[in-house]
């Protein structure tokens, strides 16, 4: 099981104007392909702040640790700087990242017939930490990277969506396979006319019975014309290996028995909808 944190850089993020996407995208995706996701931080773009975010997440020994952000060519761009200090290491041009931006800059003339020059800037995103591995990036300028800092992989992705994506597809997914073949599954059951409350009271005997899923409630309460629905999501998750999958066939029969027993608000009987996912 790939451990992983994600750090965040951007004061855009911190301030509302951008809404993370990136975390939430990796996040899901990271969780599908059987990583397990410890820690989701948010740094501003200061360098000393985000070299200690850096420092702290390998204090903590993940297998990954991922950046989102602070890869571009202009002066606040500074995460491989950040990722540099944080590893003890100076930056230094590396000759596979320029050769990529090179390759990236005649692909645009070739695709779109626009000129574009290898200026300083652009030179500036081949600065990697020593030891750096420069990642394809097939939607930008600036390659990812990949630096190993003691036990750990630091992989640093551009904050543009399509970017990060792309290098995460294409590059950074071949370093979640595992032998165990694990991955997240998961079901939903969506149930009218019981509050919350009264229903985590009664699934917890589920949850101590089923150590392995996690279960997790989530209301979602509207209204209409004529009255105020009480709505609750029972999400159920777990990890593991397709032959293993049947766990939540079996943890989702036990929620719906109980639930049929339950009364609703004002006598309605509970509303019961299968979310499978």
């Amino acid at each position: 099981m790939i451990t992983v944190e994600i750090i965040c850089f951007g004061n855009e993020l911190l301030i509302g104007k951008t809404v993370n996407t990136n975390a939430n995208w990796l996040g899901k995706r990271i969780s599908t392909i059987g990583g397990v996701i410890l820690r989701i931080t948010t740094i501003a773009d200061n360098l000393k702040e985000m070299e200690q975010a850096i420092r702290e997440g390998v204090n903590r020994q993940p297998d990954m640790i991922i950046t989102s952000g602070g890869m571009g060519p202009t002066f606040d761009d500074v995460a491989l700087e950040a990722v540099a200090l944080a590893a003890d290491k100076k930056l230094e041009l590396n000759p596979d990242a320029l050769e990529l931006i090179k390759q990236r800059i005649l692909n645009i003339k070739k695709q779109r017939d626009f000129e574009l020059h290898l200026s300083e800037e652009r030179k500036r995103m081949a600065m990697l930490p020593e030891g750096g591995i420069p990642l394809q990036n097939r939607e930008g300028s600036a390659p990812g990277v990949l630096l190993k800092i003691e036990n750990t992989m630091v992989f640093s992705l551009p904050g543009v969506p399509r970017e990060m994506k792309s290098i995460f597809d294409f590059e950074m997914v071949k370093y979640f396979s595992s032998e165990d073949n694990q991955h997240l599954f998961e079901r939903s059951i969506i149930v009218n006319h019981i509050p919350e409350s009264e229903l985590a009271a009664s699934i917890s005997p589920v949850r101590e019975k089923y150590p392995s899923v996690y279960i997790k409630t989530h209301p979602r309460s509207y209204s209409t014309a004529d009255t105020r629905i009480i709505e609750v999501e029972i999400h159920a998750t777990t990890t593991c290996s397709p032959e293993e999958e049947k766990i939540l066939v079996e943890v989702e029969e036990e929620l719906i028995k109980i639930i049929k027993s339950m009364r609703g608000v004002k006598g309605k009987k509970p509303k019961i909808t299968i979310i499978t996912e």
